[in-house]
């Protein structure tokens, strides 16, 4: 605060209330303690609450700090899940796919031997009937 401004307060006293001081009237000492109390107690008061803000900025720091951390420890828990449950999943689809082929491969041995026996079996009846025609005309 600035210093007392004692002939407007004189001014604002006389015209107010008639009376008249003077600007060594000793009211203005009890003004003037009220003043360098009030701004004493001002800057206490604005010390406090820094270090209040401080300790308030610092408290909400560390809450910060703690979310992160069970925020990161939630996230790390739900990717974990989700990492096991896929690879449960590409296993699951690793097995269906190895039947698959196991009964392709079923299907298409199955078949080539069909064929390879109907070929012997039309080989064998064409040599068989080859050498009845043979033995028939030349024997």
């Amino acid at each position: 605060m600035g210093a007392l401004n004692t002939k407007r307060l004189v001014g604002e006293i006389a015209s107010q209330y008639g009376i008249r001081l003077d600007e060594n009237d000793p009211a203005f000492a009890i003004v003037r303690l009220n003043q360098l109390a009030i701004e004493e107690t001002s800057r206490d008061l604005i010390e406090r609450m820094r270090v209040e803000r401080r300790e308030f900025e610092a408290a909400v720091q560390k809450v910060q700090e703690r979310a992160g951390r069970y925020v990161a420890a939630e996230f790390n828990e739900g990717a974990a899940v989700l990492r096991r449950d896929l690879e449960g999943d590409i296993a699951s689809a690793g097995l269906k796919a190895a039947e698959l082929v196991e009964k392709v491969h079923r299907a298409h041995t199955r078949s080539t031997l069909i064929r390879w026996i109907c070929a012997g079996l039309l080989s064998g009846l064409g040599l068989f009937g080859l050498g009845v025609w043979v033995g028939a005309h030349f024997l």
